[in-house]
């Protein structure tokens, strides 16, 4: 591509308008990964994503006027993903209620060796989340009395985070598991 700067002042807006459309952050991410040398097919893509987004212009985030306010996270990891550099990638959102307030998917800095480990980080990542998110409640005022509720798929780190006795073998994530 001729001219990068407009590449990139073209994603850095597409960044910010992921957190209103949230439906448009991974392939934004992915765009975004090409910002040192971008092509002309990243640019086409990029050019499609506001053709999509002018198209469904009244999509976004819904806010109802009433809803209860308990904290629900999911949690998905992905390992090993990357083809280049075998780095994993992390994933989670959380609802109030039925409205999504925060969602995060990046890649991380480090490689894994086994996939516990990656979705055990991830469970980490996400709880220290709700925690901030559980303090922000409060300063608006929101008194969340009840636990939040964070779900995971993987069946070897729920019964992690359920026994308190570390293995020799996982050991090394202990610090996340203090954590959970």
């Amino acid at each position: 591509m001729d001219d990068s700067k407009i590449y990139h002042r073209l994603i850095g807006k597409l960044q910010y308008l992921t957190n209103t459309r949230p439906n448009i952050a991974f392939v934004v991410d992915k765009l975004s990964q090409y910002l040192e040398s971008p092509m002309t097919e990243h640019y086409k893509a990029a050019l499609r994503i506001l053709r999509n987004l002018k198209k469904a212009s009244a999509a976004g985030l819904f806010f109802p006027l009433t809803t209860n306010f308990s904290l629900t996270g999911f949690v998905d990891p992905d390992w090993a993903t990357c083809p280049d550099t075998r780095r994993f990638f992390s994933s989670y959102c959380f609802f109030l209620g039925t409205t999504l307030i925060s969602w995060k998917s990046s890649k991380q800095q480090t490689v894994s060796r086994s996939s516990l480990e990656v979705e055990y980080r991830t469970l980490a990542n996400a709880t220290c989340e709700s925690l901030w998110l559980l303090w922000l409640l409060r300063t608006f005022g929101i008194n969340h009395a009840q636990p939040f509720t964070l779900y995971s798929n993987s069946q070897s780190t729920l019964h992690m985070a359920a026994n308190p006795v570390l293995h020799e073998r996982t050991k090394h994530i202990e610090a996340n598991f203090h954590i959970v």
